[in-house]
């Protein structure tokens, strides 16, 4: 098992490192599916922080200090809501919840719709919002910033910069969140003291990759991928 979490890590954060996102959506469906929801959300916690915080660093003159600022006001309300959803929710429903929600950001992405310039700042404050309660319950904080990110036209530097500081400071919250619910256990400490090599690797041949080739071709690939894991983990919710 834990070659599986070490090689599902090393293609989850090159997938961050060539996108600017996308780490939890590739790691969270794979290793739910190996473990469990309650067993996964502090793991990956632990290496989307991680891995956040080194690409924040390496883009620290690309983000907007007050676009991090209100996502991460809205987010500090969502946390708590996705924390009780984490501890009360049935895993079944857990399982179609989270496949659902990445089956339709799969089906957005490939689609790619154009949407409206976003001016109103409640819309800001409702992504964070989103955002804080998918990332306390599935470590998923991406869609809803992604799609705020997209009504703004940002540029693709500023993209990648304002949603990693975002990730990793809003993300940090959660790893101690999770440690004052006793979610981390040694055994949460040793996968992620494993993954970290593979961790690194990944998001530097992300990182150097991304300037050779189109990361939106790539990104679609990796959709169609997701969006597989996505219906076998409803398809597993409907059946546990």
């Amino acid at each position: 098992m834990i070659l599986i979490i070490v090689v599902t890590t090393f293609a989850a954060a090159f997938v961050q490192g060539a996108t600017g996102f996308g780490f939890a959506l590739v790691a969270m469906p794979i290793l739910s599916g190996l473990t469990s929801i309650q067993t996964a959300a502090p793991l990956v916690a632990l290496t989307t922080f991680t891995n956040n915080l080194i690409l924040s660093i390496y883009y620290r003159k690309a983000f907007d200090r007050k676009v991090v600022t209100s996502l991460l006001l809205g987010a500090v309300l969502g946390i708590p809501i996705g924390f009780l959803a984490l501890d009360y929710l049935p895993t079944a429903l857990m399982l179609i919840t989270l496949g659902a929600i990445i089956v339709a950001y799969g089906l957005y992405s490939l689609v790619s719709p154009v949407i409206p310039v976003l001016k109103s700042r409640r819309w800001i404050y409702g992504a964070g919002f989103l955002s804080g309660i998918l990332l306390g319950s599935f470590n998923l904080p991406g869609p809803p910033v992604i799609l705020y990110g997209s009504s703004q036209r940002w540029s693709q530097e500023t993209f990648k910069g304002n949603l990693t500081s975002f990730f990793g400071m809003s993300v940090a919250i959660v790893v101690l969140g999770h440690g004052f619910q006793n979610r981390i256990s040694p055994d949460i400490i040793h996968q992620f003291m494993m993954t970290v090599p593979g961790l690194l690797l990944g998001l530097y041949g992300g990182v150097v990759l991304a300037k050779r080739f189109d990361p939106n071709i790539f990104r679609k690939i990796i959709t169609v991928l997701l969006s597989i894991i996505g219906v076998r983990l409803i398809i597993s919710g409907i059946y546990l």
